[in-house]
């Protein structure tokens, strides 16, 4: 099992990482909890969506609304978490989606997003940045882009092509292909990122059978998990 952070972020002590397929299928919380206790995290003190491929984000700001977000019956319909206390953290599932971390200078204020192609047409990677901003991130914002699908396997239709810019969007051999990083670190940096400050290695879920799911290449709904842990 391999986890893929960002050493700019576990430099702030924050536990964070897109997991591997080593750890199997999360789906299946058992899997979520084997994880969390290899990682001596509290897997009751992880929250956790219902996604929707939306741009709706959930906000935790204090110890009282992480425990009633956790007391839920059901799970909240949204896509992304920006949370402040410690000794809480978020998860996100992803296979070819992108699992976007964001923090300011001293991760007082941390994010993760679940930018499926669907939220990046709809600018959640952004509205997190400037959500964050609103709520009183202190200094600068960092992102980090998690494994996802690249431009090289993330070919698509017109009529999904024409919801990004077209700068963001490849013609190859008569085919068409969506560059997701590109389009996220300019939405970021419409937020007012630095684009130095955004860390997106080119690991492709899809081109990469031995360490990810990929819905896309599968079709298969096993995924991988990504959290983010104050503790």
């Amino acid at each position: 099992m391999k986890i893929y952070s960002d050493p700019r972020l576990l430099s702030l002590g924050i536990i964070h990482g897109t997991v591997s397929r080593q750890a199997g299928n999360m789906r299946e919380k058992t899997n979520q909890e084997k994880l969390f206790n290899q990682l001596n995290i509290p897997a009751d003190k992880i929250l956790r969506l219902h996604q929707v491929h939306g741009d709706t984000l959930v906000t935790i700001l204090d110890n009282a609304s992480a425990q009633k977000q956790q007391n839920q019956p059901a799970l909240t319909q949204a896509d992304g978490w920006i949370i402040r206390p410690a000794g809480w953290g978020a998860s996100v599932l992803t296979a070819d989606c992108v699992p976007v971390f964001l923090w300011d200078e001293k991760a007082g204020l941390n994010a993760i997003v679940h930018a499926g192609w669907r939220g990046v047409a709809q600018f959640l990677p952004q509205k997190a940045a400037r959500k964050m901003k609103n709520l009183g991130a202190k200094g600068k914002l960092y992102a980090y882009l998690g494994p996802h699908i690249q431009k090289c396997c993330f070919e698509v239709q017109q009529d999904t092509a024409c919801q990004f810019d077209p700068q963001c969007v490849i013609r190859q051999n008569g085919k068409l292909f969506v560059d997701l990083t590109k389009e996220i670190i300019r939405q970021l940096s419409q937020a007012g990122l630095d684009p130095k400050d955004v860390y997106a290695p080119d690991w492709c879920t899809c081109g990469n059978k031995e360490q990810f799911f990929s819905y896309r290449r599968d079709h298969l709904r096993d995924v991988q998990i990504s959290f983010i842990y104050k503790p």
